[in-house]
């Protein structure tokens, strides 16, 4: 039997793998196994840091939100001179109250947040823009608790939040193209945290009988709600819904719900014109980010060619362009009616010499962006000037808190910029006479009283401060002649009567009531 082979202890030595692999010929195809067939299940990005929109859907917000910020802020400068009336201030954060704005210091704050809002808007500098306007807008409300009103706060909180969203477009962007921001992602939170407060502050028996908001409504609307489902189920309704939306405008599949619902509820609140300025409006605006995607991303390419057309025009080089901005922002500053606003556009445009000068730095080219930015935003200073009563309340308000507090110099100069402003309306003349009686001018005084008579023949007061002037200064005959004048020209003024009832029977005029100084803010 032949003995088997026995096998050497000592491995074998292994051939040399060479340091480069050869190459694949082109025409081999790999080879398939079954492993590698299975498609990878696509991951859902993280909550935050992997959270996307359309692009779409970003500038679009970014354009409607900013723009009705930038609105905001012009109608707000009628509180101006609330600011800076008193002596004494206390601000929402300690620190601050030596901080807070005068009246020129809110009303300039206003008018740079509007001309920042609206370069915001476009697309301009957002990354130093944003944080900048987010900045003034803490300073003017957190500075004083003259305003007081909660959603101001959420606002300063959501330009907090906005500053580190990347407004700018990307790089050969298209609408559809996914844009990743944490931040986005965490102003709908703060949306979601804001509805649970408002529906938490609200589990109270005062709101869920009803009575809260039927003080709150008012008008076809009350009438409306009374004459059906009553206050009651309205009030549990709306803390419902504010649960509903708490729960739902933070999650994307849950968008299709709290879209049209949200819209519903906050048109619902404007209609019934709770007094909260823009804010109900804003909100709207806000639901721009829980619409789906899909819906921006068609109405942007229905809108492509209009797109296009504003980017040749942003995308034009030269120095044209920016010298014309300045030379529109002159004219807009004289055009205005606000107090500072050609000193305002005069400070715009050295932001746009600073764009400009960043520009140049970086080699980019001159691009009209900035120009055209710069134009749109001092024209809607205009606009909102003109279409609005803004410029005539501040003066107004002005002259009356200067006038209570006794500083007639001050009241005086805001009754005659109002009278500058509307010289065929009764009030700056009727209030000038007062102030200018007050300060023993008394000739001067009669002549505006004498023009607001002319200016507003149906009312009693020019005539009842007339008769008392007269009575003081000892000249009862004529006194009592103006007194039955301001009788017959308006025989439900009880001021009027009581007056002619007291010069008649020889005793002292009454003090002038306080419901006659009209042009005082309501708070």
């Amino acid at each position: 039997m032949a003995k088997k082979k026995q096998r050497s202890s000592k491995p074998r030595p292994r051939p040399a793998t060479p340091a480069v692999e050869p190459a694949t010929p082109v025409d081999a195809a790999p080879k398939k196994s079954k492993r590698s067939a299975r498609v990878a299940p696509v991951r859902a990005p993280a909550f935050w840091f992997g959270f996307e929109v359309a692009w779409a859907k970003l500038a679009t917000a970014r354009v409607v939100m900013f723009a009705l910020l930038a609105i905001d802020a012009l109608l707000q400068i009628r509180h101006a001179p609330r600011y800076g009336a008193g002596d004494f201030n206390v601000a929402h954060l300690p620190f601050l109250d030596g901080a807070a704005p005068g009246r020129t210091g809110y009303e300039v704050g206003q008018l740079l947040l509007a001309y920042l809002f609206v370069l915001a808007a476009l697309g301009v500098a957002t990354r130093v823009i944003v944080p900048v306007s987010a900045a003034i807008y803490a300073w003017l409300y957190f500075g004083s608790h003259l305003d007081s009103y909660q959603h101001h706060y959420l606002v300063a909180l959501l330009l907090g939040i906005a500053s580190f969203v990347p407004w700018a477009r990307p790089a050969r962007a298209e609408p559809s193209t996914p844009v990743r921001s944490w931040a986005v992602r965490l102003l709908l939170v703060q949306l979601g945290i804001m509805y649970l407060w408002a529906a938490i502050s609200k589990m109270d028996p005062l709101w869920l009988d009803g009575r809260t908001l039927g003080a709150q409504l008012g008008g076809s609307l009350r009438s409306l709600v009374d004459s059906t489902v009553g206050l009651k189920v309205v009030a549990v309704l709306v803390l419902v819904v504010e649960l509903v939306l708490a729960a739902t405008v933070w999650l994307r599949p849950a968008w299709r719900v709290a879209a049209p619902l949200g819209i519903l509820f906050h048109a619902g609140i404007l209609v019934a014109d709770l007094e909260i300025g823009l804010f109900a409006v804003l909100m709207l605006g806000l639901y721009v980010l829980v619409v789906p995607d899909r819906v921006w991303i068609a109405l942007a390419r229905t809108e492509k060619a209009a797109m296009q057309l504003v980017q040749r025009l942003a995308g034009r080089r030269g120095g044209v362009a920016w010298i014309a901005a300045v030379a529109a922002a002159i004219a807009v500053g004289i055009l205005s009616r606000f107090e500072h606003g050609l000193a305002v556009a005069l400070a715009s445009c050295a932001i746009l010499a600073a764009i400009a000068v960043a520009v140049w730095w970086r080699g980019t080219g001159m691009s009209s962006a900035a120009p055209l930015a710069h134009v749109c935003a001092l024209l809607l200073w205009l606009v909102v000037d003109r279409a609005s009563t803004v410029a005539y309340d501040y003066y107004r308000f002005w002259g009356s808190s200067q006038r209570r507090l006794g500083d007639h110099g001050q009241a005086e100069r805001a009754y005659r910029k109002l009278i500058d402003l509307a010289p065929d309306d009764a009030l700056g003349h009727y209030q000038l006479g007062r102030v200018l009686i007050a300060t023993r001018r008394a000739a001067d005084g009669i002549a505006e009283l004498r023009t607001a008579q002319t200016l507003e023949p149906a009312r009693a007061r020019a005539f009842v401060e007339e008769a008392r002037w007269l009575a003081l200064d000892g000249k009862r005959t004529e006194a009592i002649e103006r007194a039955k004048e301001a009788v017959r020209v308006e025989p439900s003024s009880a001021e009027a009567r009581q007056l002619l009832q007291a010069l008649t029977s020889n005793k002292r005029p009454p003090k002038p009531v306080a419901s006659r100084d009209d042009d005082a803010e309501s708070p």
